[in-house]
């Protein structure tokens, strides 16, 4: 039997690797992950901000789309 570094220092000899299911789901629990923290971040950014009296006052930005003229 050929053990490696690994496999003689209590490491494990034989790794198989994932099938294209198991891979294909740890995609999406790491996309799914990042997204919610993302999102859970951003949360936290927002209710910590304080929103300034002159800038709750003044009109709505307008939105990109009124440079559009059809």
């Amino acid at each position: 039997m050929i053990r490696g570094y690994m496999a003689a220092h209590g490491g494990l000899a034989y790794l198989e690797t994932s099938s294209a299911r198991a891979q294909r789901s740890q995609r999406r629990l790491t996309a799914v992950t990042a997204i919610l923290s993302m999102a859970c971040a951003t949360a936290l950014i927002g209710a910590m901000a304080k929103a300034d009296d002159a800038v709750a006052g003044a009109p709505p930005a307008p939105s990109p789309l009124h440079l559009i003229r059809i």
